[in-house]
């Protein structure tokens, strides 16, 4: 590469990292320097924000107590950066994943860490493959750079296609991108497949396995792909403190790769302190907190549940989830209807795919679900 598109290269890194465009997975060439989020929690003829969030996958019962405690605690030693800190929660996650604390990088979210591939990837040129549709934010941000974004299609029952995708990899994949549990369909791969296959497609290119919704299943462990980065495969697992742990606001997640992995691709992100003091300090008391992890999977159930039943009355099919999100199909205009929504008080997302148009509505509290079936009579009622 020629000094002139190293400098190039290097300026464009650094506005994505310091914009975080790669929050969400918006298209990072259509959102420019704009938070993509914006607008989906804007009640349009007041400008005022919606009451009821359920457009971002956000955990409405966290952080949990021991986090708050933490977090406050954390405020009268913020005048100090945090190393320590650092180290001790690489060492506290390598000890739970099996691993050595090189093994385990840290990023402001998982969004910072599927970033950091997108652009050490991405740099490459050729092409990331992945299934479609899922969560764009590696991909996006490698587009970034020129790199083409191969997609396969989903199969019938919304899962990964395993087998298409083995077929697409050639000379020029650069990765292999996974979500599992996928977002925005919510489904599961079957765990003994799922692992023949990434330890079988990572002797041929680096496969990335986001695992931001695995700690909603009743047994993440043993649906993780961790087990073949202790094996030593070129596999990327990318985690998160947002969603199980309820610390979106927070931004703390983190990836286990092999170390060589690991080091290369922190490189393309924050040199010093990826993650602040208080932020450190809330995810060390929330790391492996049983008791609250099972409130939260246990809240999220109840009011996945109740959505199950309200969707069923209306005889409308819905996608079986196991995360914190349920993808359901509507007859409206996507625009028009997330307008609506938000008008009726209630943020949501939509999608259009398969000859659909979707909605992926979020779990909140019960109240938040009672909110968003009252919305959802008024609009489609129209």
């Amino acid at each position: 590469m020629s000094t002139k598109l190293k400098r190039r290269a290097w300026l464009k890194s650094s506005m994505l990292l310091t914009a975080g465009l790669a929050l969400g997975g918006a298209p990072v060439a259509a959102s420019g320097l704009k938070n993509p989020f914006t607008g989906e929690v804007v009640i349009p003829e007041t400008g005022k924000t919606v009451p009821v969030r359920l457009n971002a996958n956000e955990n409405p019962f966290g952080p949990s107590r021991k986090a708050r405690k933490a977090l406050i605690e954390a405020v009268a030693t913020s005048n100090r950066y945090p190393f320590e800190l650092q180290n001790k929660l690489k060492q506290m996650i390598a000890a739970a994943e099996g691993v050595t604390a090189d093994h385990i990088f840290l990023g402001a979210g998982s969004s910072a860490i599927l970033t950091m591939a997108g652009i050490a990837y991405g740099l490459q040129k050729g092409a990331i493959l992945s299934a479609y549709p899922t969560f764009q934010t590696l991909m996006d941000t490698a587009t970034y750079f020129d790199c083409e974004w191969e997609q396969v299609p989903l199969t019938a029952d919304h899962k990964h296609d395993l087998d298409a995708l083995a077929a697409r990899i050639h000379p020029n994949t650069r990765l292999l991108y996974l979500c599992n549990p996928n977002n925005p369909t919510g489904t599961l791969l079957d765990a003994t497949d799922l692992r023949n296959f990434c330890a079988s497609a990572s002797e041929q290119v680096p496969v990335f396995v986001d695992e931001a919704y695995c700690e909603f299943l009743d047994q993440p462990e043993a649906n993780s792909m961790t087990s073949l980065v202790r094996e030593g495969k070129q596999v990327i697992i990318a985690k998160t403190f947002s969603k199980i742990y309820g610390m979106a606001g927070l931004r703390v997640g983190y990836g286990i790769a092999r170390p060589d992995i690991a080091k290369e691709l922190a490189k393309y992100g924050p040199r010093l302190v990826p993650v602040s003091t208080t932020s450190l300090q809330a995810a060390m008391a929330s790391y492996g907190d049983q008791e609250f992890i099972a409130h939260c999977r246990n809240k999220n159930a109840e009011s996945r549940k109740y959505l199950y039943e309200f969707l069923r009355q209306k005889g409308i099919g819905y996608v079986p989830s196991h995360t914190s999100f349920v993808l359901f199909p509507i007859e409206m205009e996507p625009a028009a209807y997330l307008r609506d929504m938000r008008t009726a008080g209630v943020a949501v997302r939509s999608w259009s795919f398969s000859g659909k148009h979707w909605c992926r509505v979020s779990m909140g509290t019960m109240q938040d679900m009672e909110a968003f079936a009252r919305a959802f009579e008024q609009v489609t009622a129209k």
